[in-house]
């Protein structure tokens, strides 16, 4: 059985777009014609948004952020956690694969809700990179159209 392994890194372009998303937002913000205290909660929510998706997929900081992952060759994916937890998962289909950009839609075993791993260029080794790119267009295509 034929395996993908990814590490991942810290990824400073995620965070700056991030940043840069979630200052658009509260910049567009100010004009509308909304009372001050619903904009003071919006802008207390998108902080909290800001520091909830730097820490889990630009810093890798959190406890529930996906440090490394494993992908096999039936499209289940192993997740690793920076607490150490492993998560085994099913790779969705409508997982989004761009040569600047990949968004892995995941399902845990046993839970209900999906998981999303963002990965930018920098978050990860550029051959894996591109290996994970392939592995992804080519590879999973292959086995989705013949279930």
């Amino acid at each position: 059985m034929a395996v993908l392994s990814i590490q991942r890194t810290l990824s400073l372009r995620l965070a700056a777009l991030l940043s840069l998303a979630h200052s658009a937002a509260a910049g567009l913000l100010w004009p509308l014609a909304l009372p001050w205290g619903i904009k003071a909660m919006i802008m207390v929510a998108l902080a909290i948004s800001l520091v909830h998706y730097m820490r889990q997929d630009a810093l890798l900081s959190a406890n529930n952020a996906v440090i490394a992952f494993v992908l096999s060759n039936e499209m289940h994916c192993t997740l690793t956690t920076r607490s150490g937890e492993s998560i085994i998962c099913h790779l969705l289909g409508n997982t989004f694969v761009a040569p600047y950009l990949i968004v892995l839609n995941l399902k845990p075993v046993g839970k209900f809700f999906v998981r999303s791993v963002v990965i930018l260029p920098d978050g990860i080794d550029a051959e894996e990179f591109r290996q994970l790119r392939v592995w992804l267009r080519w590879k999973w295509k292959d086995n989705s159209e013949i279930e």
